[in-house]
């Protein structure tokens, strides 16, 4: 299993949001990062694949910089983001990572299939598309 990484460090953008939810972050959450709900504080905390109730993911962390605990984090449930490095071909599933905070071309522990790569049709006309994911929890 390879870990996903994004173009530029701390940064997603959001290409299409569909169903979106901000709340106080837990810990530190980068954007690109998968998060789940703290059951404890309603907060987001970073999710992984290690234990079904780490892999309970909410949806992807967006934004261009770190956000610190107790600072708000939007994160996308059901939408299309842009900003991370896909070596995989169109329609690939991605999933969620055992490294906590993390996507990866394979299932983890806990097999959980984040989203799709999608493609991205706002290039110049006649380049390649841009390989975009589509979060569909």
């Amino acid at each position: 299993m390879a870990n996903i990484a994004l173009v530029t460090a701390n940064r997603i953008e959001v290409v299409e949001s569909i169903e979106q939810m901000t709340l106080p972050a837990a810990e530190t959450i980068v954007p690109g990062s998968p998060v789940r709900l703290d059951t404890t504080t309603g907060k987001f905390t970073n999710a992984n694949a290690t234990l079904a109730a780490e892999a309970r993911i909410y949806g992807i962390a967006t934004g261009t910089h770190s956000i610190v605990a107790g600072m708000p984090v939007t994160a996308v449930r059901r939408g299309v983001l842009d900003g991370y490095t896909f070596p995989q071909a169109y329609d690939a599933a991605i999933y969620l990572s055992d490294t906590d905070g993390t996507l990866a071309d394979a299932a983890g522990t806990v097999s959980t299939v984040v989203g799709r790569v999608v493609p991205g049709a706002s290039e110049l006309l006649g380049g390649s598309f841009a390989k975009l994911l589509h979060v569909g929890l």
